[in-house]
């Protein structure tokens, strides 16, 4: 009898000590990008505001995400870039996301663009606050047809910020 309990505790812990090691060698997928505003408007050579970081929000889809937005004065455009880290089944799927805004307005204060292509459901509009050094993303629900049920009927705020740790 002794033997065999003596094999079983030496199994578990054997188990216990091999799945810890295995925890170490694999590393969480995190987003590494640190939360940058530069706002270079005022440069006449080359007027652009750029902001870089993870989206932050309480109903956030996917929480390891990267992001780029860059917005040129001249061309009265923002171009956001987004990668996503999603959980399929077997592991972690990386995802890109890649949208453009017009410009609406532009401040000493903020600039406001909008998604330059409408989408069925949703208006995305981006506001840059030039003073905080802070960017927000609102989604607003447009149409409340049946072929738009799935998004949620009250606004969503993003802020970009630092990525989790």
């Amino acid at each position: 009898m002794k033997p065999t309990l003596w094999l079983l505790l030496g199994l578990v812990i054997g188990g216990g000590a091999g799945w810890y090691v295995h925890g170490l060698t694999v590393q969480d997928v995190r987003a590494s990008t640190n939360f940058r505003f530069n706002d270079n408007l005022a440069d006449r050579q080359a007027a652009y505001l750029s902001a870089t970081g993870s989206w932050r929000g309480g109903d956030l889809a996917n929480k390891i995400n990267t992001v780029q937005i860059t917005c040129f004065a001249s061309e009265m455009n923002c171009d956001l870039n987004q990668a996503d880290v999603i959980s399929l089944g077997g592991g972690p799927f990386l995802s890109m996301y890649n949208k453009s805004f017009r410009i609406k307005k532009l401040d000493a204060e903020s600039v406001v663009a909008e998604q330059s292509l409408p989408d069925l459901c949703i208006r995305q509009t981006l506001t840059f606050d030039r003073l905080a050094k802070a960017v927000t993303l609102v989604r607003t629900k447009m149409n409340r047809q049946d072929d738009c049920s799935m998004v949620q009927n009250e606004p969503l705020t993003l802020y970009l910020g630092e990525p989790l740790r």
